[in-house]
């Protein structure tokens, strides 16, 4: 499929071999045909077999050359040689003797319908291949654009499909006044096309219509481009812009079009719908997550604060009564109560920004100095806690966010305090490109039945002063995340549980 010019240069070359070629080929057939009558009559002394000769070689010629001209050309060459060379008298033309009628027409006959047949063939032949090279390239396109990642890609696939099978500029618009808004895309030079009104008429036609507008068609036929729509079930997706105006449309390049056009339609809608329903899930686990976290919230934020109100009211209603010593004691768990509240604040807010940062601000760090600020910040709220850390040898500096980072082991670190007691086991070690960090506790484990969903959902503890583990190992695993990394729990076999998450050790590009 090419443009009108280089058609007609490919054509001209193509006829031009072409004609040489079948001229060589019409008179070596020939001169065999004659070299070999001479050598029959020889022979025989008989010329009666020299016309079945010629007549295979009008045969031969007819079935080797192109169209019908060299072999009508091969069949009144060979009756002016069976003539002149092969009838008495010899060396002579002599058009009257008995028979030479009917060889001139058996020949011219034979050369006709044989070219004609030939040529029939091999038309076929030409067509059956070039349908087999359409299937082909029509099914490597279909795999490329099963392979696309995004709408975006497929039109990019079918625009530079139709580019190099047309030779052709092509536009893609995906809405009515997307040329009007200079928002086409384009694939090859169009050189000097303006988006004029000419052009946007004829794509608001397409749009309008849903059908073929621009050069060659009924609506704005004045235009450079042939738009043709890309639909699916009806729905227009969007159309493609030709450079036909110069070119004469061919039926089935046209029907070419038409079929890629119809695939990345399909693929199109496929892809849509995809993108719809993952943007329906994730909506769904953005309200299943606001639903959790609103419930941890709840939960986790009550319990403190109905300790602060009763032993606030305790003091205030019964201050002289009750004694210095209980005073001092609903003081302290007010102060605790209070602590607890602004660690729920600090985790709320390291929340919100990991949601609403599309990428954190990373630096290296030395991984030993973000765990002895963790172990510094949790031996103020447990100073009585028994914390034990063991490093590698090898300085680790790690692309991460410090205060997120030192915000994960806190979490981690103080679960383990609150629920299983001291001692509080810390290591580090590298993994390959990675950093691996492990908390573990000597307790009783986690419960099977909640560590399917231990990173997901409040996980509640019924002997706990203040309710679950919170947001605390959700808001781990989302800063985890984040950074690239993984988090993980499991039990330990004499008991307690392991925390383990990773940090890459180097940033990704």
């Amino acid at each position: 499929m090419r443009t009108k010019m280089n058609e007609e240069k490919w054509r001209r070359f193509y006829f031009g071999q072409r004609n040489i070629l079948d001229f060589v080929i019409t008179f070596a057939i020939l001169l065999v045909a004659a070299g070999a009558s001479t050598l029959l009559v020889k022979l025989s002394n008989s010329s009666a077999n020299v016309a079945a000769v010629f007549t295979l070689a009008v045969l031969l010629v007819a079935w080797s050359t192109e169209g019908f001209g060299w072999g009508i050309i091969a069949s009144i060459i060979g009756v002016f040689a069976v003539n002149y060379a092969f009838t008495a008298p010899y060396y002579e033309f002599n058009f009257t003797s008995a028979g030479y009628p009917v060889i001139f027409i058996s020949l011219l006959l034979i050369a006709v319908i044989t070219s004609a047949t030939t040529g029939n063939v091999k038309r076929q032949a030409r067509r059956a291949k070039a349908s087999e090279q359409s299937v082909r390239r029509l099914y490597d396109f279909s795999q490329k654009l099963a392979s696309a990642q995004d709408t975006e890609q497929m039109v990019q696939l079918t625009m530079q499909y139709l580019h190099e099978q047309l030779d052709s500029p092509i536009l893609y618009v995906k809405n009515s006044d997307g040329i009007l808004n200079n928002q086409e895309l384009v694939y090859g030079e169009i050189g000097k096309f303006v988006s004029d009104s000419i052009e946007h008429s004829a794509v608001s036609d397409c749009f309008r219509h849903i059908c073929d507008t621009g050069a060659g068609t009924t609506y704005s036929p004045f235009a450079r481009f042939r738009y043709i729509p890309l639909t699916c079930s009806g729905k227009m997706l969007g159309c493609i812009g030709l450079l036909w105006q110069d070119k004469k449309v061919e039926p089935e390049e046209l029907e070419h079009v038409r079929a890629i056009l119809a695939q990345t339609g399909i693929s199109l809608e496929r892809q849509m719908l995809t993108e719809e329903r993952n943007r329906a899930a994730m909506a769904a686990d953005r309200e299943s997550m606001r639903s959790n976290l609103l419930r941890s919230i709840s939960h986790d934020l009550r319990t403190p604060l109905t300790g602060i109100i009763g032993a606030s009211a305790a003091i205030e209603e019964n201050g002289d009564r009750i004694g210095r010593t209980e005073t001092k004691k609903l003081a302290a768990d007010i102060h605790e109560d209070a602590e607890w509240l602004l660690r729920m604040v600090e985790n709320l807010l390291s929340v919100t920004r990991v949601s609403q940062t599309p990428e954190l601000k990373k630096s290296e760090e030395a991984a030993e100095e973000v765990i002895g600020e963790a172990v510094v910040r949790c031996k103020k709220r447990f100073p009585d806690a028994q914390i034990r850390v063991q490093l590698p040898e090898e300085m680790l500096f790690i692309p991460m966010d410090v205060t997120l980072i030192v915000q994960v082991l806190i979490n981690l670190i103080e679960n383990a305090i609150r629920y299983a007691g001291t001692p509080v086991d810390i290591s580090l070690k590298r993994v390959g490109n990675s950093a691996e960090f492990s908390v573990r506790d000597f307790g009783s484990g986690i419960e099977e039945n909640k560590r399917a969903k231990l990173f997901e959902s409040v996980q509640v503890q019924s002997d706990s002063r203040r309710g679950g583990l919170g947001i605390g190992l959700t808001l781990c695993h989302s800063i985890i995340a984040a950074h690239g990394g993984t988090i993980c729990e499991t039990n330990q076999p004499d008991g307690g549980a392991r925390f383990v998450f990773t940090l890459p050790l180097e940033e990704e590009t």
